[in-house]
């Protein structure tokens, strides 16, 4: 366990800089996500260079640039192609080209409650924020856009890359996923992810695992993810 009262005032005070710059990585994380744009967000904001990067849902691990630039990246804009499609069976007159790719969709996933620390070594870092949002698609058999409620949790692992601060480990924690006007309590039950959506084929996870259960009736909360606890280096702590 890190002890800051061993640290000196300039340590402390990288460590408050560094702080707000994981954060920004974060609010850019938002930012380009709720743009559809993950592939620019993986270029510019994930590492590079450092081993086994990981992307983590309910249903388990993608390991890998390769396979999180796949599932993360590349399957974002065949989600908006197959959005685009359905939506042009109502608005015909829209073009299908790329330009239109993310018409008729609306992606929000703010973060609040951020809890962030530093490691001592100032190599690494790990972050939790709660994220209430929504996720609005079009969806058969009407192809119209529906907008669905989606509450998560972000748990994150940071590492200084060539001088800048890059995600490493991603998990997302996500409690629910309800069409707009309809109770999660009513849902979770049979439809725990939320029901249709564009016709995509999804990857399985490298590593299947239930690292996350959604909300039940007979479920207490889950104490996930894990909060960051005070730190020296990455190898005496928890890995997200």
């Amino acid at each position: 366990m890190s002890d800051n009262a061993e640290l000196t005032t300039e340590q402390k005070l990288q460590k408050v800089l560094d702080i707000h710059e994981v954060q920004n990585v974060m609010s850019r994380h938002a930012y380009y996500h709720g743009l559809g744009k993950n592939a620019e967000e993986l270029e510019a904001i994930w590492v590079k260079e450092t081993p086994e990067p990981t992307f983590a849902q309910n249903q388990g691990y993608f390991v890998g640039y390769e396979s999180i630039n796949y599932y993360y990246g590349e399957l974002c804009r065949k989600m908006q192609r197959a959005n685009l499609d359905l939506l042009r069976k109502n608005y015909p007159e829209l073009d299908e080209s790329d330009d239109n790719l993310g018409v008729g969709t609306l992606i929000m996933h703010p973060l609040t409650t951020s809890i962030i620390e530093i490691a001592d070594d100032g190599k690494t870092a790990k972050g939790m924020w709660y994220s209430p949002g929504q996720v609005t698609e079009i969806m058969p058999p009407d192809h119209k856009p529906i907008a669905h409620w989606i509450w998560e949790k972000y748990g994150v692992d940071f590492i200084r890359e060539n001088g800048l601060w890059k995600i490493w480990h991603m998990h997302v924690y996500t409690d629910f996923f309800t069409p707009v006007g309809e109770s999660w309590a009513d849902l979770t039950a049979d439809a725990p992810m939320g029901v249709g959506g564009p016709p995509v084929e999804m990857p399985r996870p490298d590593i299947e695992e239930e690292t996350y259960k959604v909300y039940s009736h007979t479920q207490l909360p889950q104490d996930l993810p894990r909060m960051p606890e005070p730190y020296r280096t990455f190898s005496e702590t928890f890995s997200y």
